[in-house]
């Protein structure tokens, strides 16, 4: 749930799975993301990835992470809230 009650921009993530095959393989540090995509700045420029249907690997601290990108379709800041409502119940 840690992954999920974060602020993603900064964070180095690929794109392990899509229903694209064009957008797997996609990885670099995100700069931008809104309530549906995900801007990565990639070596051949910023990429505008859909996060539904998507699955991410995020590396944080040092682990990586596998994400469904369902599960981060809201705005940042709704997301963060909800990781964290998530995280306390968890740990209840």
């Amino acid at each position: 749930m840690k992954v999920l009650a974060r602020d993603w921009i900064g964070l180095e993530v690929e794109v392990v799975e899509s229903p694209n095959k064009c957008e797997e393989g996609i990885k670099g540090l995100v700069v931008d993301e809104s309530m549906n995509t995900f801007r990565i700045e990639t070596d051949r420029g910023i990429k505008t990835v859909a996060k539904r249907g998507r699955v991410f690997c995020v590396r944080i601290d040092g682990e990586r992470y596998r994400v469904n990108g369902d599960l981060t379709a809201f705005r940042p800041e709704e997301r963060i809230m909800r990781g964290i409502m998530l995280a306390k119940r968890i740990k209840r």
